[in-house]
């Protein structure tokens, strides 16, 4: 599952340079649900956050349910967090 999350991860990042701006956000948040691994929740939520920033005032929640799936496991995967 960790190489699907990783094409999924490179998917999203291409289709981000091409502006298909809306897919590659359900593509993260695909990604985002089932990555495991707090360093690639990391690279979703800042490729999330970049699209974000970037989209208007209605697109911009398309981008929130990865970022926060990756904040969970990126909390879940700290000692701290659980």
């Amino acid at each position: 599952m960790d190489d699907t999350v990783t094409a999924t991860i490179e998917e999203a990042r291409r289709l981000l340079g091409e502006g298909h701006d809306k897919r590659a956000a359900d593509l993260l948040a695909i990604a985002a649900n089932e990555c495991r691994d707090s360093s690639k929740a990391a690279t979703i939520k800042t490729l999330a956050e970049q699209g974000r920033g970037r989209a208007g005032l209605f697109g911009k929640r398309r981008w929130d349910e990865a970022i926060r799936l990756c904040d969970e496991q990126m909390t879940a995967g700290s000692p701290s967090g659980g």
